[in-house]
Order: structure tokens, then C-alpha cells, then sequence
């Protein structure tokens, strides 16, 4: 977790954004590739009042991409067919992590500032959770999103989606992504189809196409700063 110096006693309340893959948010040390997204340090840097509450995934073989797959689907380059899991990911988060985290810190716990955010199969997981659970989370942080395995299901899912509350989502990806120009071509096409459809049912969408972006965490870490910043613009 990040949590502001002060917040035992500032008597404020903070926003709190969830957010996957948590071993890789803060310490480099921690990260999976010994490259973390450094993310304390843009916050205090962009003195933004928050709260981040990172979860930990599986490391045990490729529980991970079960874990955080709504659906399942098979990927013939990582030879691996998921069930997927990652509804009962969400079940925790909603039902067993946001009460605990709202009864043991001084949260925002209302909806406008409940957000959500993740990379890779962690950015599927916040469209997936800012579509599903709309009613919990109002900003999604979609950041380089695995979509391709799942893109239909997502597709059937953005069809069924309708926003009554304001839903904001941040895409996010980059060229350098991927197998060459074609998972990129593969990957803009997702994504701009499903925010058409996201955004003919009330969703309010901020892109940012990166012409050098890969999919690491030093490529995630250099887009803090424009994330951390969406999550608090207000129309």
C-alpha cells in the first residue's frame, strides 16, 4: 500500500485507487523484472492526496494470467488455455478488500473516488472492471490491456454495458508492444472498437497512443505522471 505521510493524523480522507500486479508498483527490489513503476515517488512528486492499495497475484506458473482473465481463452504463443478466474478476482475486491480497506484507513469510499487500474492482464482486469462492477468504480486505468486472446468476450460485454453514472476509462498502448507492427495494428483495433462501443453507452474515454511505448514497467512509469493526473481531472 501508499499511504500519505500524514494520514494518521491529517484527519483528511483519501481516494483510493486498486490496482493489480502490487509487487510491482513500488520497490524495484520487489518487481518481478527488478524494474518497478516507482509509483510512491510520482505521487508525492505530483502531490496527489491518495491512497493505492496494490494486490498480489500469483507467482506460482501461470496462475497469474488465470487470475486475471474474466474469461477463458487460450494463447498459442505462451502455450497456455486459462479457465479463467478473474470474476472471483473481482469478488474479492468488491467484497472482501474495499470493505476491509474502508473500515481500517481513512478512505473516500464513495464511488467518485473509488478508481481502479492495472497493466497487461491487470489492465484487462480494470475494463473488465469498470464495465462489470460500474456501480464501485467511476475511472479505470487501462494500461497496455491483454485484450487479443479475449477481445470477443470483451466485444459481447462492452454490447451489454450501459453507463447511468459518470465512467471514465484511460487507454492506454504502445507501437513497440507485441510481436511487431501487427499485434500493434491487432491491439489498435481492439481497443478503438471497444471504446467506440464503450463510448456510444455513456463511457467517457482518454486515449494515449504512445509511439515508443513497450510493454514494461519503465515504459508504464514514464506515463505516471498523465494517469495520476486523469484520475483527478473533473469535468
Amino acid at each position: 500500500m501508499y499511504l500519505p505521510d500524514d494520514y494518521l493524523y491529517s484527519q483528511k480522507r483519501y481516494p483510493v485507487l486498486y490496482m493489480f500486479d502490487g509487487h510491482n508498483l513500488f520497490h524495484d527490489e520487489d518487481a518481478t523484472y527488478g524494474k518497478s513503476w516507482n509509483l510512491a515517488w510520482h505521487i508525492i512528486e505530483g502531490k496527489k492526496d491518495m491512497i493505492v492499495v496494490g494486490q498480489e497475484c500469483s507467482h506460482h506458473g501461470n496462475d497469474r494470467l488465470n487470475e486475471y482473465s474474466p474469461y477463458p481463452f487460450a494463447d498459442a504463443e505462451l502455450q497456455v488455455q486459462q479457465t479463467g478466474l478473474g470474476e472471483k478476482t473481482m469478488d474479492f475486491f468488491v467484497n472482501e478488500l474495499k470493505p476491509y480497506i474502508d473500515a481500517h484507513f481513512p478512505t473516500l469510499p464513495q464511488r467518485e473516488t473509488t478508481w481502479i487500474a492495472g497493466s497487461s492482464c491487470g489492465g484487462e482486469m480494470a475494463l473488465f472492471a469498470g464495465m462489470r462492477y460500474r456501480d464501485i468504480y467511476s475511472r479505470s486505468l487501462v494500461i497496455s490491456p491483454y485484450l487479443i486472446p479475449t477481445a470477443d468476450y470483451f466485444l459481447m460485454e462492452a454490447d451489454q454495458t450501459f453507463f447511468d453514472q459518470p465512467s471514465f476509462f484511460y487507454m492506454s498502448w504502445g507501437a513497440l508492444e507485441g510481436n511487431g507492427k501487427h499485434a500493434f495494428v491487432q491491439e489498435t483495433t481492439i481497443c478503438t472498437e471497444l471504446s467506440n462501443r464503450l463510448q456510444e453507452h455513456g463511457a467517457r474515454i482518454f486515449f494515449h497512443v504512445k509511439p515508443e511505448g513497450e510493454h514494461t514497467e519503465s515504459s508504464w512509469e514514464e506515463e505516471a505522471p498523465l494517469f495520476l493526473d486523469f484520475l483527478f481531472y473533473y469535468e
